[in-house]
C-alpha cells in the first residue's frame, strides 16, 4: 500500500489560512502607513491654520511690524490637550520678535529662497527635538507691504507628536480589530466552501467503500465538471477490470475444460498400458501417450504465454520496434524445425519498417502465425513470409504476409479461427486452438489488423495490417 499524503481538505486550508493571513498583515501594514499619514495631515493642517491666524494679524505700520496674536490661533492648537505647542515670530534679519528665541533647526535659507523668489510663500514641515520631546513645526513667510516698504517676517508654529500618535494609533486599534473579526468570519465561510466542493470526492468515495468486490458497474454521481474527469478515469478502470476479469473467468474455465480432458485421456491411455499384454499394441498405447503428453504441454505452454502477454498489456509501455529485423529473427529461429517438417521457408521482405510496440507480444504474435503455416504446410511446400508498405489505404500502412501452400481454411472457419480453443471440424492435424488467439489479441493491443485471404492455387494468406504510426489499445 501506498503511504497517504496530507489530505487535500488540510493543504486547502493551510493555503487558504496563509493567503488570508498575508492579505491582512498587507492590510495592516498599508493601514498603519495610512493612519499615520492621515494623522500627520491632520495636525499639520491645525499647525498651519494657527500659523496663518497668527500671519493675518501681523501688520506694519510706519516701518514697524505690530504683532497681535489672536486667541483663536492658540485655541486651535489646543484642541489637542496633551500636547504642548511652541511659536516665534521672526523679522527678515531672523530677529525673534515674539515668542521661543530658541527654537531649533528654523530652515533659514528655504525661507531665504521663497523671500526672493516667490510672492506667495509656501509652509516648510520639518521635524526637530526641542526640551527633550519630538516636536512637528510649519514655518511660514509673510511679506508686509507699506508704500515702498517691503518687510518679510516669518512665522514658526510647533506641536509635540503625543496627540498625533494616539490618533494613528486608535486608527490602527480600530483596524486590526475589523481585520481580525474579517479574518475569522472569511476563513469561517471558506472552510464551509472547502467542505461543500469535496463534497462530490466524499460522495464518490462512499459509493465505491458501500459497493461489494463483485460490483464492477459505472458510478453514477452527479459531480462537478472539475471532478468528472476523476469519475470518469474510475468508471473507465472498473471496466477494464470487469473486461479483465470476465475474461479471465471464461478463459480458466476454457482452459480447465482444455487441460482436463487430455489428463483424463492420459490417465487411461496409461491404465489400458499397463494392463495390455500384447507388447506391439502396448508400443501403441505408449506412443499416443507421448502425443497427448506432447499436445498438453504445447496448451498449458500456450497458456502460460497467454497469461504473460495479458500481463504485459496492463504494464508495458511501447518503445520503438524494427518490424522487419525481428520478422527475420523470428524466420531465422524457425526456420530449422520447419526443415525438420520438411518445408522450406523464405523471407521475400524488403522495407525497413519501424513501429511503436512490445517488441516481446509481436514476437510471439509472429511465432504463433509462422508456427502454424508451417504445421499445415504439405511436404515440400513453401512458407513465405513478406513485410510491405501499402500506401494505397487512405493511412498509409505496412502489411506483413505469410503464405502457406496448405489445404486452407473454409470460407465458414474463417471467421471462428481467431476464437479460442477453436477447432475446425474437417481439421485432424494436433494443436491447442490458442496460437492464433493469441496472435490476434496482440494485433489489436498494437491497432493492428488480421484479414485472411485464399492462396493460388492453394493455401492460405494470413495478412497483418500495422498503421505507421501504431498506439497502444487499452
Amino acid at each position: 500500500m501506498t503511504k497517504a499524503t496530507t489530505s487535500i481538505r488540510r493543504q486547502l486550508i493551510f493555503m487558504v489560512a496563509t493567503v488570508l493571513i498575508l492579505i491582512n498583515a498587507v492590510a495592516l501594514w498599508s493601514t498603519h502607513i495610512y493612519a499615520n499619514r492621515a494623522a500627520k495631515e491632520s495636525y499639520d493642517r491645525l499647525l498651519y491654520g494657527s500659523a496663518l491666524q497668527m500671519a493675518e494679524n501681523i501688520t506694519l505700520l510706519d516701518s514697524k511690524v505690530f504683532i497681535d496674536l489672536p486667541v483663536s490661533a492658540f485655541e486651535t492648537l489646543a484642541l489637542s490637550t496633551s500636547d504642548r505647542a511652541f511659536y516665534a515670530i521672526m523679522n527678515g534679519q531672523y530677529q525673534v520678535l515674539t515668542g521661543y528665541k530658541d527654537l531649533p533647526n528654523i530652515p533659514f535659507p528655504q525661507l531665504l529662497l521663497q523671500s526672493k523668489e516667490k510672492e506667495k510663500f509656501q509652509p516648510i514641515y520639518y521635524e526637530a527635538d526641542y526640551r527633550h520631546e519630538r516636536v512637528r513645526f510649519v514655518a511660514l513667510g509673510k511679506r508686509l507691504l507699506e508704500a515702498d516698504n517691503v518687510n518679510d517676517v516669518f512665522i514658526i508654529v510647533g506641536q509635540t507628536l503625543g496627540a498625533r500618535d494616539v490618533a494613528a494609533a486608535e486608527m490602527s486599534q480600530m483596524v486590526l480589530q475589523f481585520v481580525t473579526l474579517f479574518f475569522f468570519i472569511t476563513l469561517l465561510l471558506l472552510l464551509f466552501v472547502i467542505w461543500r466542493v469535496l463534497q462530490p470526492l466524499q460522495a464518490i468515495k462512499q459509493a465505491i467503500t458501500e459497493r461489494s468486490p463483485q460490483e464492477l458497474s459505472p458510478l453514477e454521481a452527479n459531480v462537478p465538471s472539475e471532478i468528472a474527469p476523476l469519475l470518469k478515469s474510475i468508471n473507465y478502470f472498473m471496466a477494464q477490470l470487469d473486461t479483465t476479469l470476465s475474461r479471465l473467468k471464461r478463459f480458466t474455465a476454457e482452459a480447465a475444460h482444455q487441460i482436463r480432458t487430455p489428463l483424463a485421456g492420459l490417465n487411461s491411455q496409461a491404465q489400458n498400458a499397463l494392463d495390455e499384454t500384447d507388447e506391439t499394441l502396448r508400443q501403441k498405447q505408449l506412443q499416443h501417450i507421448l502425443e497427448s503428453s506432447d499436445v498438453l504441454s504445447n496448451t498449458v505452454n500456450q497458456l502460460l504465454n497467454r497469461a504473460t502477454l495479458t500481463h504485459r498489456f496492463q504494464s508495458h509501455p511501447f518503445s520503438p520496434v524494427s518490424l522487419d529485423q525481428l520478422t527475420k529473427e523470428t524466420c531465422r529461429e524457425l526456420v530449422v524445425w520447419a526443415l525438420q517438417q520438411d518445408v522450406e521457408m523464405e523471407y521475400v521482405g524488403e522495407v525497413q519498417a519501424t513501429i511503436n510496440g512490445d517488441e516481446f507480444a509481436l514476437k510471439q504474435m509472429l511465432q504463433n502465425i509462422i508456427e502454424n503455416a508451417i504445421k499445415y504446410s504439405p511436404k515440400g511446400g513453401v512458407v513465405e513470409v513478406e513485410l510491405m508498405a501499402d500506401s494505397k489505404k487512405p493511412a498509409a500502412s505496412w502489411v506483413l504476409q505469410i503464405r502457406d501452400q496448405g489445404v486452407g481454411v473454409p470460407d465458414q472457419d474463417k471467421e471462428h479461427i481467431f476464437e479460442y480453443f477453436y477447432r475446425s471440424p474437417d481439421n485432424f492435424t494436433s494443436g491447442t486452438g490458442i496460437g492464433l488467439s493469441i496472435a490476434k489479441e496482440v494485433a489489436e493491443h498494437h491497432n493492428a489488423r488480421f484479414h485472411l485471404k485464399d492462396n493460388q492455387p492453394n493455401g492460405l494468406i494470413v495478412e497483418v495490417i500495422f498503421p505507421q504510426h501504431s498506439e497502444a489499445l487499452l
